[in-house]
């Protein structure tokens, strides 16, 4: 059953798909065999076992740390479990467990098996096992290690036959993808309305990896494509300038306190020469005089982009420049004791593209910066408790205007953009 973490808020709970189908239709029977009964359907429903009382530790880890790092790839979720040697609950080989699949004589605690970690009913992570290891203990509890994988996975491990789509935006690229019999995908998704780019009929050469050709389309776009923690396959469309409200706010004095805090002013952010070469197309080169004299030549470069014109290609080129390096917050590490019961509901359900506001008081004043966040860990032990860290990419809106600050104190300054506040 779930459970309460001391330091973390009630009603953990992590399921494990047994491989069972129950509550399905039965044809001739009274209750089970009504058409259209919404607890009894065609194809039945997956049965979940509830192991948390099994579980010591769970890591999650969604997402990306860098905003260099590309953004379609699996989310993964580890957990540890022990038991007594006298049980074999959890024992693949034990064919009298409670979890044994009798109706297909297969273990239920399987690779591939759907997982489910919850918080207050609230997802932190949908995938399947991709390894399942059991270690025996002489003289001390059973351990079994779990490790799981998002559908990127699956979609890494899928290949799409030859084919040419037609000249259409990346949103339906990504639909007419999905939806390749080779492909099948039959999980839920939220694609965007508005893409950015549309993308060329190019020929798709047969094996091409599913989760590689998305990650092309990606790079088209420069959105994101990911699974949100309840296991929906997301994509936003490029990334903007953020003006609207942060959904949570950080603070070492007041809203919710961190405990860790990372600055990050590296050159190596500088992009200062970008080429952009699409299918059948000619290069497009945006560059930084100023920038180049400064930092030398940094450059990034794209020599098979799917974009459909050299138009965007060039739009693409200008939009990847980045002339000066800026400090910011790159993660931010809460801890679920320091936090309220409502403060700890909404840290737990921040999602990957969200806006958050961190604040610092330093010495020289109050610095405020509104970030995106593109990637969560959870840390959870069923004895320690909870925390969280979320990895996050800059807006154009980052430095609050500071008052006598020596940089940042100055009005109508350029670079950084100041806001009053």
């Amino acid at each position: 059953m779930a459970t309460a973490l001391i330091n973390g808020g009630p009603d953990y709970l992590i399921e494990l798909d047994t491989g069972a189908i129950v509550d399905g239709f039965e044809l001739d029977d009274a209750v089970k065999g009504v058409l259209n009964n919404p607890d009894y359907v065609l194809n039945g429903f997956t049965e979940f076992a509830d192991i948390t009382q099994y579980v010591e530790t769970v890591n999650i880890r969604r997402g990306r740390q860098r905003t260099t790092d590309q953004t379609t790839q699996a989310g993964t979720c580890s957990f540890t479990m022990r038991e007594y040697a006298l049980d074999q609950n959890l024992n693949p080989l034990n064919d009298l467990s409670v979890y044994y699949d009798t109706a297909q004589d297969m273990p239920g605690l399987a690779p591939l098996r759907i997982v489910r970690v919850s918080r207050d009913s609230e997802y932190l992570f949908v995938g399947r096992v991709t390894n399942y290891d059991y270690r025996y203990n002489l003289g001390a509890l059973d351990e079994v290690t779990v490790v799981c994988a998002d559908d990127f996975y699956l979609l890494s491990r899928t290949a799409l036959a030859t084919f040419t789509p037609s000249a259409q935006t990346s949103a339906a690229r990504l639909t007419t993808v999905l939806a390749r019999p080779e492909v099948a995908y039959t999980g839920t998704t939220s694609i965007t309305a508005s893409p950015a780019t549309t993308l060329g009929n190019y020929l798709v050469n047969d094996n091409t990896q599913v989760a590689a050709y998305i990650n092309r389309i990606n790079e088209a776009e420069q959105g994101r494509i990911f699974l949100s923690r309840s296991g929906v396959l997301t994509m936003q469309p490029r990334i903007t300038n953020a003006f609207s409200g942060p959904v949570l706010e950080l603070s070492d004095a007041g809203d919710v306190p961190y405990n860790a805090l990372t600055i990050e002013f590296d050159a190596s952010n500088v992009v200062n020469r970008a080429s952009i070469l699409r299918e059948t197309g000619i290069a497009q080169v945006a560059t930084d005089a100023t920038s180049i004299a400064q930092y030398f030549t940094q450059s990034v470069e794209q020599t098979d982009s799917l974009l459909s014109s050299d138009a965007q290609a060039l739009v693409l080129a200008d939009y990847l420049l980045v002339a000066q390096p800026s400090p910011r917050y790159t993660s931010v590490g809460i801890w679920f004791g320091s936090l309220t019961a409502p403060q700890r509901a909404s840290a737990a359900v921040i999602e990957i593209g969200d806006l958050i506001q961190i604040t610092k008081t330093e010495t020289f004043g109050t610095v405020t910066q509104e970030l995106y966040v593109e990637g969560i860990d959870h840390t959870i032990s069923f004895e320690g408790g909870h925390a969280m860290r979320y990895y996050t990419s800059p807006t154009s809106l980052v430095y609050y205007f500071l008052l006598n600050d020596a940089i940042y104190g100055k009005l109508n300054i350029q670079d950084p953009q100041p806001a009053l506040s």
